[in-house]
C-alpha cells in the first residue's frame, strides 16, 4: 500500500477527528508550519530512558519533535505489558535520540496561551529544519538512499512493506513479487520475518501458523515456539546443527504501522545461543548478537 502525501496527511491527521482539543492543536501546528518536506507522525510511542512508554500525539522524525496534548484526566504513560507488539516495535528510544525534545500543550488554558504555545512549537521546528536540508522522500527513494549505505542499524528510521524489498535493497537480490518469510541469503545468514504473538489476557496467541514468537521488550532475544508437537519435535532435532554451525538470522518484524499498514522493520542479527535458552524447553531463545547489518553491494 503505497500512499500518496496527500493521502498520508489526510490518514494521519484524520485519525484525531474525534479529540477536539488534540485535533485543533496538531492541525494548527501542522498548517503554522507550511512545509511539505516535514513529515508528521500521530501516536508515536517512545521509550523514556526510565519512566516506560509513554504516547506521543505529534512527532516529527526529521527534526525529532513531538508534541503532547495534556488534557485532564488524559494519561499518557504507558506500561509495557498494555502495548501490542506493533507498538514496541514501532516505538522510538529516547535514549538513542541525542537531541530530542517534546513540547507540552496544556489544553485546559484559555486559547489565547494555547496559540501562543503553539507559536512557540511552530517557532522551534522551523529553526532546526531551517539548519538542516529536509526532504520528504518516497519509499523508493528511501530504498535508493539505504542502498547507498554501508549498514542498516536497528536505529534507522526505515520500515520495509514488502519482504522483497529487503532481499533487494539489502542484499542485492532481483527478488520479485511473493517472498517467504524465511529463507538464506548468505552462507550462515537466513532472512526471517516473523508475525510476532498477540498477548490476549495473558495468553500468547500465534499471529501464523501455529508459531509462537515472543519479542523481548528490548528486542535483545526472540523465543520461538509452535502450537504442533510435530513440528517442535523436528525442530527439536535440527537445534544442536544450528548451534554447532552459528546459523544466524538477520530478523525483519512484521507491524502494523501507525495507519494500519503491514511493514518489516530491522530488528537485529540473531543467533541460537546454547547456555542462554529458557526454562520452558518448548520455547527456543534466538538472542541478538548484532545491531547492525551490511548491506551487500
Amino acid at each position: 500500500m503505497r500512499l500518496s502525501k496527500r493521502d498520508y496527511l489526510i490518514k494521519t491527521f484524520s485519525k484525531t477527528n474525534k479529540k477536539d482539543y488534540e485535533n485543533y492543536i496538531l492541525t494548527a501546528i501542522w498548517h503554522k508550519l507550511g512545509c511539505l518536506d516535514i513529515k508528521p507522525v500521530t501516536q508515536q510511542y517512545v521509550k523514556r530512558t526510565d519512566t516506560g512508554y509513554a504516547l506521543i500525539d505529534l512527532y516529527f522524525p526529521q527534526v525529532h519533535v513531538g508534541v503532547e496534548v495534556d488534557e485532564a484526566f488524559h494519561k499518557k504513560q504507558v506500561e509495557a505489558d498494555e502495548l501490542r507488539m506493533d507498538d514496541i516495535i514501532s516505538s522510538i528510544s529516547e535514549e538513542e535520540i541525542s537531541d530530542f525534545r517534546v513540547f507540552r500543550i496544556d489544553a485546559t488554558q484559555t486559547i489565547e496561551q494555547i496559540n501562543k504555545d503553539i507559536d512557540g512549537v511552530v517557532h522551534y521546528i522551523k529553526q532546526k529544519a531551517d539548519s538542516l536540508q529536509l526532504s520528504w522522500p518516497t519509499y523508493e527513494e528511501e530504498l535508493a538512499q539505504l542502498m547507498q549505505k554501508e549498514t542498516l542499524s536497528i536505529y534507522d528510521d526505515i520500515s520495509f512493506q514488502y519482504i522483497k524489498d529487503i532481499a533487494n535493497t539489502i542484499f542485492n537480490r532481483n527478488a520479485k513479487g511473493y517472498q517467504r518469510s524465511y529463507f538464506r541469503v548468505r552462507e550462515n545468514l537466513w532472512i526471517w520475518c516473523p508475525k510476532l504473538s498477540i498477548n490476549v489476557g495473558g495468553d500468547l496467541k500465534s499471529a501464523a501458523g501455529g508459531w509462537i514468537n515472543v519479542l523481548a521488550e528490548d528486542w535483545s532475544y526472540i523465543d520461538e515456539s509452535n502450537q504442533d508437537e510435530e513440528i517442535l519435535q523436528a525442530r527439536e532435532e535440527s537445534f544442536a546443527e544450528t548451534v554447532k554451525k552459528g546459523r544466524e538470522r538477520a530478523v525483519f518484524a512484521k507491524f502494523k504501522d501507525n495507519l494500519g499498514v503491514n511493514r518489516y522493520r530491522f530488528i537485529g542479527v540473531f543467533k541460537v545461543i546454547e547456555d542462554l535458552q529458557p526454562e520452558n524447553r518448548r520455547f527456543i531463545r534466538f538472542t541478538r548478537i548484532r545491531e547492525s547489518l551490511e548491506i551487500d553491494k
